[in-house]
């Protein structure tokens, strides 16, 4: 028995099955890198098509936020899918402004940080007569202000909402397949 066990590990080592099983084990190795290179480029084309989506999101976004205009509670509400009406209600419910004499006021933390802006325009009644009403606008920076409150009080702008849905979406997808794997 103990010269069948001697040639039995010489043949073992030897170089030829030494060599054969260290390819296998090579050609094992390469099949599950060409397998994990094949899934990282689907995921690589996945987030391609995903940054060519938000792209122009992206860059109307900092277009909006350079701008020097001045923009109406109203646009900015439609951002978030509201009317005007419910969006300033909204800021009083925050304590971020209240209404005097049919305008917005910011309260007095937010006074003087270059939020907004009081804008006087004036009204040619059908009589003739002429007169004149103020309007609070936002500035860029207001508006930003007013994403990063709304933001911290569970709020998302409709673009914003849509995306973080698609993106959970395709986690709950992953997520699935994750779990079968493991």
């Amino acid at each position: 028995y103990r010269q069948y066990f001697l040639e039995l590990e010489k043949a073992w080592n030897s170089p030829e099955k030494v060599m054969a099983r260290a390819l296998q084990i090579a050609r094992r190795q390469i099949e599950q890198l060409q397998e994990k290179c094949h899934m990282l480029i689907v995921q690589t084309q996945e987030q391609d098509r995903m940054i060519q989506e938000i792209k122009p999101k992206a860059q109307y976004l900092d277009n909006v936020l350079c701008s020097k205009s001045l923009v109406l509670a109203t646009q900015i509400a439609k951002d978030y899918g509201m009317s005007g009406t419910k969006f300033n209600s909204l800021l009083a419910e925050l304590g971020i402004q209240y209404k005097m004499r049919d305008q917005w006021l910011l309260y007095a933390p937010y006074q003087n940080q270059g939020y907004t802006a009081s804008t006087t325009f004036l009204i040619k009644h059908s009589d003739g007569s002429v007169s004149s009403r103020s309007q609070t606008e936002w500035t860029q920076k207001g508006r930003r202000f007013l994403y990063l409150i709304l933001k911290d009080n569970g709020i998302l702008p409709t673009v914003e909402r849509q995306l973080l849905e698609m993106t959970e979406q395709r986690r709950g997808g992953e997520g699935s397949n994750a779990g079968r794997s493991g």
